[in-house]
């Protein structure tokens, strides 16, 4: 049933004059407000309710009120999460970044009667005011500087100059959020907030205060921090204890295998990387404060995910003894820590590996959650099933038409049955792919491979951490998972050429140019002397957008 102002307000005068209470049928009525927040390149345990020593009171204090997921999947990349998180499919199903055959949550809500705001990293063609969201605030682009921004910031469709001083992109992003909050709360509509955090993506910049709260805290390296994560996750539930975690690949050196000025260097980002997180989390702390002061926290539903797991791609010389607290000076991500913030996974960004596609994802509303609050969901679910969820809570229908696109079915489904502590009915299973990297979930089996090698094979139940393959022990079952994948491919993605893949023999160890490989004599890193000459290897780099992964 789609919300109407005039239905509302004659049941409130009804309750009135027949003496009940506005509060009562105020909740009866009125449809959640719902607000949906997406960070970019968080690992599976950088938060602290899924094991991470960064503080993160406020989204731990959600989980602790909501639901976990421990098997919460994306698409491993930036630009195909989001289409995935707003139109219910596959990208490729939806016409990629053009959206050309799709309609959007914010569509679907507004012809539903919601107010639609969005603040944040957009990432896809055209803006967000042409695919139905009443204000924007943000930047186009897939990556910005965080002190400087960029020329694609826009306001409600409208260019929108940064300024000079005192600006930080996250800190934004919540400062528009609330602005549009207020507007929303004019209307006496219920509203759909959608906020895309870029943090913590790369360029590494933090807020000199966020910098200096984690100076000293990572010196012990990579090795003992991810242990200690895992532990974590096993000591609260998140994780079964007996599960086997990946080992660190060759490609990652021990951390006292490091040289002293490898160490800094590597201690520096984490502090960053763990300040930018640390900032995410205290502007989702105003978000939720807001809505508790206007008394909207109990019937509005929150959900927190991430567009894909920490990103490993090194694509900058390195820039020593410095604080990237400033416009002026940046660093690149970790492949070393990527490894540690995805534990206890393989792999990263990009790699449909549990480390690129898994990260937390977090459900809060307190009057619609039928289960106990805290508990943990092990049931896979992914960004497909957002749009499909955010409508079944609203009353509001997906159309299956549109004047200007030609539409295809939704592949997500609602999860509002695991609200209420039922099974969830997902007809087909979970088609995993970005670019060469391919990959599907069914039921406890997961088939993978890495960028187009050979087909790999994993009992989630037994192997959550993708350790044993068991592609020669189970021919059948690999035969029967890798013709659905292409049946999928083609019947769903419509992609005749996934629907025929080029299969690589397998490499190993696997291997990527863009992560970070330190030599054994180590005056400068392999990775960054991208011509093999002092020259090269010595320029120094001043962190712009473009060095950015995307």
């Amino acid at each position: 049933m789609r919300f109407d102002v005039r239905t509302l307000v004659g049941a409130v005068l009804g309750a009135v004059l027949s003496g009940g209470l506005f509060s009562t049928v105020l909740s009866a009525q009125q449809p959640p407000n719902i607000v949906v927040i997406l960070v970019d390149d968080l690992g599976y345990s950088d938060i602290g309710c899924y094991g991470g020593e960064i503080e993160t009171p406020n989204l731990d204090a959600l989980a602790s009120g909501g639901v976990r997921f421990s098997q919460f999947y994306n698409t491993a990349k930036c630009h195909s999460s989001r289409v995935s998180l707003l139109t219910g499919q596959y990208c490729i199903a939806a016409g990629d970044t053009a959206l050309s055959h799709a309609v959007t949550s914010a569509e679907v809500l507004r012809d539903s009667g919601y107010f639609t705001a969005m603040a944040g990293k957009w990432h896809l063609k055209e803006q967000p005011t042409d695919f139905g969201f009443d204000r924007y605030f943000g930047h186009l682009s897939g990556a910005c500087n965080y002190f400087a921004g960029d020329n694609s910031f826009r306001l409600n469709g409208e260019p929108w100059t940064v300024p000079k001083s005192d600006f930080y992109t996250t800190v934004a992003n919540i400062d528009y959020a609330l602005d549009f909050l207020g507007q929303a709360r004019q209307t006496s509509k219920p509203f759909y907030l959608y906020v895309a955090f870029n943090a913590p993506h790369a360029p590494l910049h933090a807020l000199p205060e966020d910098y200096a709260k984690y100076k000293g805290r990572y010196d012990a390296g990579w090795d003992i921090i991810r242990d200690a994560r895992i532990a974590k996750q096993k000591a609260t539930g998140l994780l079964p204890q007996d599960l086997v975690p990946s080992p660190r690949p060759e490609h990652v050196r021990a951390w006292d295998k490091l040289v002293p000025w490898q160490r800094d260097y590597e201690i520096n980002r984490m502090v960053t990387l763990a300040a930018m997180i640390d900032r995410v989390d205290q502007e989702v702390g105003r978000l939720v404060d807001d809505l508790r002061r206007h008394d909207e926290l109990d019937n509005t539903m929150i959900l927190f995910v991430s567009d894909n797991g920490a990103c490993p791609y090194d694509r900058k010389v390195p820039r020593l003894n410095v604080e990237p607290t400033n416009a002026n000076v940046s660093l690149a991500d970790s492949t070393g820590w990527s490894w540690a913030r995805n534990a206890p996974f393989r792999f990263y960004k990009q790699n449909q590996f549990e480390g690129g596609i898994s990260t937390p994802g977090i459900l809060h509303w307190p009057s619609g959650l039928k289960r106990q609050a805290g508990t943990i969901v092990d049931t896979p679910v992914h960004l497909i099933d957002v749009l499909p969820t955010l409508a079944d809570v609203a009353g509001a229908t997906i159309p299956s038409e549109h004047p200007e696109r030609d539409l295809r079915p939704v592949s997500g489904v609602s999860l509002k049955p695991i609200l209420a502590g039922d099974e969830l009915d997902r007809p087909e299973p979970i088609h995993l792919q970005f670019a060469t990297d391919y990959g599907l979930r069914d039921g406890d089996w997961k088939l993978v491979n890495f960028k187009g090698q050979a087909w790999e094979l994993y009992n989630m139940v037994e192997d959550r951490a993708e350790t044993n393959n068991l592609a020669a022990a189970e021919p059948e079952r690999l035969n029967r998972m890798i013709e659905k994948w292409k049946q999928m491919s083609l019947d769903v993605l419509k992609s005749p050429r996934l629907a025929n893949p080029k299969i690589l023999p397998a490499e190993d160890p696997k291997s990527n140019r863009e992560w970070t490989v330190y030599s054994d004599t180590d005056e400068l890193p392999v990775r960054w002397t991208r011509k093999n000459t002092p020259n090269s290897a010595k320029k120094q780099s001043q962190g712009t957008a473009k060095d950015a992964p995307l």
